[in-house]
């Protein structure tokens, strides 16, 4: 679990390869952020950020309910506050070319 500990911990997800989500991270946090790094990447990959309060039942972090699509490779990041949730992870929701790979990290205190 994650967010247990005095200080800023950091949780690195299993990689993305293929549509799909990662194992979730167990948080105590209600701040925490996210970062994703894009590899590989030919059009875009669109991603949707994920979290829940039961482990079973998965909602989008996003107030709108929107995805997220990335256009290049590099590394992003996301910061939420307030979010009372016990689990995160990370959904690869569909690739548009390329052969992309998305790591994923979360901090928090």
């Amino acid at each position: 679990m994650i967010g247990n500990k005095s200080g800023y911990e950091v949780f690195e997800f299993n990689d993305l390869d293929a549509v799909g989500v990662n194992d979730a991270a167990q948080t105590t946090g209600m701040n925490f952020a996210l970062q994703i790094t894009v590899a590989d990447i030919g059009t875009n990959v669109v991603i949707r950020l994920e979290a829940s309060v039961d482990g079973l039942n998965y909602f989008n972090l996003d107030e709108n309910d929107s995805d997220i699509t990335i256009t290049s490779n590099g590394t992003y990041g996301y910061a939420l506050s307030g979010c009372p949730v016990q689990y995160v992870r990370i959904r690869l929701v569909s690739f548009d070319g390329g052969s992309p790979t998305v790591s994923s990290k979360m901090g928090t205190t």
